[in-house]
């Protein structure tokens, strides 16, 4: 069982007001309001499609146990496996905390854990020789805190995520008030924003 708990917010939208309002040939004040609301919705709508995390915020992931490994051989019976860290990118892990029956957390020595940044989603797996210490709560015994997204600022969310935003955030707009636009699988296939996320989108977490 896993819990996700996002403990810090991203400071800032992958879209400013200006381009949006550039993108839309929107030239007053009016909407200002509206058009931030709809910013924010066109991110949530591309994380929730792509299953990723664009700017930077801080989670916890808890665990009740460590994960089983999968495969074939006695030594698969007792070896713990990965842990996939959902929201990639993964940026860095701050620490992995084994609580105990008096719910006091330990760190784990950071030598132990092997932390795969590269891998999409991100995984943490134990150094050789590593044996994995055993919660003493039975639920959430294990947390690993991480930083997630592509980074703090706009700009470093990929231009194709971003440009599909736009058209999702523009679509929004033109049809704010149809019944049609409270569907969000309408909105992204219409505004065409589906298909600029598709290559960024990840297979379902196993």
């Amino acid at each position: 069982m896993q819990k996700l708990v996002e403990t810090t917010a991203p400071a800032a939208e992958p879209l400013t007001l200006d381009e949006v309002k550039l993108h839309l040939r929107v030239s007053t004040d009016t909407d200002d309001a509206l058009i931030s609301t709809l910013i924010a919705a066109a991110r949530m709508m591309c994380e929730s499609y792509t299953g990723l995390a664009l700017i930077s915020r801080q989670c916890s992931l808890y665990l009740d146990c460590w994960p089983a490994e999968t495969g074939r051989g006695p030594r698969y019976r007792s070896a713990p496996g990965a842990i996939k860290i959902p929201l990639p990118p993964l940026s860095a892990v701050a620490a992995i905390n084994i609580y105990d029956e008096n719910d006091t957390a330990t760190p784990m020595d950071a030598g132990d854990y092997i932390v795969d940044a590269a891998a999409r989603p991100g995984r943490i797996v134990l150094s050789e020789g590593a044996s994995p210490p055993e919660p003493g709560r039975a639920v959430n015994g294990i947390e690993v805190q991480f930083t997630a997204g592509y980074g703090a600022e706009a700009a470093d969310v990929p231009a194709l995520l971003r440009l599909g935003m736009k058209q999702l955030a523009g679509w929004l707009y033109a049809h704010r008030g149809d019944a049609e636009a409270g569907a969000p699988e309408a909105a992204l296939t219409l505004s065409g924003a589906s298909a600029l996320f598709r290559p960024y989108r990840l297979m379902r977490l196993s």
